[in-house]
């Protein structure tokens, strides 16, 4: 019997992820788990979080007669499919299988380590969605939830995943606890070292295949610590209840010129309509129609793939967003993410990233689009490069050529990231986190056409000093010539050192100015209109960081008023070309959406008219099903992890 420790963790896709409408109650595909369990329950047990795999992949590839892509193939199918049946067709017993993938290993370890190895090679072949975990899943780990004191500044561990469950991202739970973007990251990537090291002192696993999990971590860090969905299981209560009804839930929205279309991410919660249709899909909203349903936008797909992280060109022809294969139990998101764009016009996919002939690039994201649906602007965590050399990067495709060119890149994991394309194609404001030579995150704009580049986080004058606090989240005018950024800068005329504000730069007049400051919040988000007139932004408690609201700046009189209704969160604000129509997304109880489900909200600031653009009927949980309370629910044990991808 395997030993189970304080508590157990189950590991389904999405936040509210339901099994209605399966024929029974899902049963865990570990044969060990306790009964009751979930389908991908695993064991609460170090090597499994901390990805200690027992051998090598090279070894299992050997062993196997396969490869990384054909695993890859053979375990979405996770519930049906595992290591072992592969063993099985090159003639070999699960116990034959395991000794000789640690064989290599048994001449150098003592006996009980050996024998532990063994069982551990066994249990890896035996179980499909641990060696899903193991293989594919390198940033599901402890290694930073256990140091998010040190390296996010918070009270406590469960603070920190309290943050996550609220949908704030690692990135700014370090901005709420004072601490520095590349504190932040290198304290992260310093608990991801740590723990392979560790692992390779106790002998869990070798030098080799700890130089494979931290290639592949390193890659992935910066995304994970910028990325604001929460892709781990829902808060459970006693009983491993929900501490919410499942329902449908939504955000990212974006939203044309005119503001007449919003466009956001949809998640469905029903299983079998995920692993059908995909886990996420995009939608838009027509607003002149109060009565009219979101419409669907995303291609259907042979197989579940979930398409998010989406922006709407201003024009509203192109739709840009990312997209990932999921498996074929939870549609959880598993596999390479691209960067795609749906067009309107005809409805078909454009691939954006990826394309023939390009680098070899692992993961696409963060992309944006220019007003006319042309040109796109994204990341890619590994570009290739003449000498293989994992970088970050950013590059350009444009659709009316196929072409497609490298426009930045950082001398290390994530140095350069969050692009955006200013809406007329010309320029791209982005945020160079190794730039301060103190490691302080600054924020630029680069010319497309001539590649020249400007720091946009200084003081007024063409000479102004550089920020001296991070600078990041750059939001452009039409033209480019007004760049809006959070900072927590002290030089640029807004106060003391160390809380977020948002500042405007004007790159012709050469002028800088704080717009926007809340007393006893931090200031994120900024989101400026094209025209340059208006700023919307989140405002986020430093007491509580799960509570914010959205602001909205006349830019003309200065005068800032509360946009978000309700007592939650509101964050993520978009707005109309001429800042008079602003969508943004709330887990504040709304008509039509209970309190913590995500969802969109548009509101006409002329009229004052808002309403809920998503849709978030209940859906049954099966039987039995009963949300806890909050307060009953508050001393259970449960753990939760973060996933990339």
């Amino acid at each position: 019997m395997r030993t189970l420790r304080s508590f157990l963790v189950a590991i389904i896709a999405g936040l509210f992820l339901s099994a209605a409408g399966a024929a029974g109650p899902a049963q865990a595909q570990d044969s060990d788990a306790p009964k009751g369990a979930l389908p991908h329950w695993l064991p609460t047990e170090q090597w499994v979080y901390q990805h200690w795999l027992p051998f090598d992949e090279r070894r299992l590839y050997a062993v196997l007669g396969t490869s990384r892509a054909k695993i890859w193939r053979h375990l979405r199918d996770d519930k049906a499919h595992d290591l072992g049946q592969l063993a099985r067709r090159r003639g070999l017993t699960l116990d034959e299988a395991a000794r000789r993938l640690v064989q290599p290993r048994l001449r150098t370890v003592s006996r009980v380590l050996a024998s532990r190895l063994i069982s551990r090679a066994r249990r890896t072949l035996d179980q499909g969605h641990l060696s899903q975990h193991l293989l594919f899943h390198s940033l599901h780990q402890l290694a930073i939830p256990d140091r998010a004191t040190s390296i996010f500044g918070t009270p406590s561990k469960e603070r920190y995943l309290a943050l996550r469950r609220a949908e704030v991202s690692p990135m700014e739970i370090g901005r709420l606890y004072g601490r520095p973007q590349s504190s932040v990251q290198s304290r992260a990537a310093r608990a991801l070292r740590d723990a392979a090291a560790s692992g390779v002192r106790s002998g869990a696993f070798t030098e080799r295949q700890a130089a494979i999990l931290l290639d592949r971590q390193l890659r992935q860090l910066p995304r994970f610590l910028g990325q604001r969905r929460y892709n781990g299981p829902p808060q459970t209560g006693p009983g491993s209840r929900p501490l919410l009804p499942p329902n449908d839930f939504a955000n990212r929205p974006s939203i044309t010129a005119d503001g007449s279309t919003v466009v956001f991410d949809g998640y469905r919660a029903t299983i079998p309509q995920a692993t059908a249709l995909g886990e996420i899909r995009l939608l838009a909203a027509a607003l002149g129609d109060p009565t009219a349903a979101p419409t669907e936008l995303t291609p259907p797909a042979k197989l579940p793939a979930s398409t998010y992280n989406s922006q709407v060109s201003a024009d509203g022809t192109v739709v840009v967003a990312e997209r990932a294969a999921g498996n074929l139990n939870f549609a959880k998101r598993y596999g390479h993410m691209r960067v795609v764009a749906v067009d309107r016009a005809t409805g078909k996919l454009v691939q954006v990233s990826h394309r023939p002939g390009l680098s070899n690039s692992r993961t696409a994201y963060n992309p944006s689009v220019s007003a006319d649906g042309r040109r796109f602007v994204f990341e890619v965590s590994d570009d290739g490069g003449a000498s293989g050399r994992s970088t970050n990067a950013l590059l350009l495709f444009d659709r009316a050529t196929s072409a497609t060119k490298r426009i930045g890149g950082g001398s290390g994991y994530g140095a350069v990231y969050e692009p955006q394309i200013t809406p007329d194609g010309r320029f791209v404001t982005l945020t160079a986190g190794d730039a301060g030579t103190d490691g302080r995150a600054l924020v630029y704009r680069r010319s497309l056409a001539t590649g020249a580049t400007v720091l946009i986080s200084r003081g007024t004058g063409a000479t102004g000093p550089s920020a001296d606090g991070d600078a990041r989240e750059p939001s452009a005018s039409h033209d480019g010539r007004l760049i809006a950024f959070a900072s927590t800068a002290g030089n640029l005329g807004g106060g003391a050192r160390g809380v977020s504000r948002i500042y405007l730069r004007d790159v012709v007049a050469a002028t800088t100015r704080m717009v926007a400051a809340v007393p006893g919040a931090v200031a994120l988000d900024p989101a400026l209109s094209a025209d340059g007139t208006a700023l919307a932004f989140t405002a986020r408690s430093a007491r509580d960081g799960t509570r914010s609201e959205i602001h909205h700046v006349d830019l003309a009189t200065g005068r800032t008023a509360v946009v978000s209704r309700g007592t939650r969160g509101a964050t993520e604000p978009v707005l109309s070309r001429d800042g008079r129509v602003v969508a943004y997304t709330t887990t504040s109880a709304v008509r039509g959406k209970p309190a913590g489900v995500p969802g969109v909200v548009v509101r006409d600031l002329g009229t004052g008219v808002g309403r809920l653009l998503s849709t978030h009927a209940p859906i049954s949980a099966g039987p039995g099903f009963k949300p806890v309370a909050r307060a009953a629910a508050a001393s259970a044990p449960h753990y939760v992890c973060d996933l990339v991808g």
